[in-house]
């Protein structure tokens, strides 16, 4: 066994390295299809539905959540 198998007890535990990716990447899905089904339904003249506020929090809560997720400890 190498000495660089193990990892010395005093180092702090390592994140992982894609910390909060799955949901950066659902919220920004979110929002995304969100503004497009409001440009597409302004520039066809339609009106644009109140649930659509629904899918929009819960798009910028896990974009939020996903960033926040990834910062350091402090």
């Amino acid at each position: 066994m190498e000495w660089i198998d193990e990892r010395p007890a005093w180092l702090p535990p390592i994140p992982p390295p894609h910390r909060g990716r799955a949901r950066i990447v659902a919220g920004m899905l979110l929002v995304s299809a969100v503004m497009l089904a409001v440009l597409v339904t302004a520039f066809l003249g339609g009106t644009i539905s109140m649930y659509l506020w629904w899918p929009l929090a819960g798009g910028l809560f896990l974009l939020a959540s996903g960033l926040l997720s990834r910062r350091p400890y402090p």
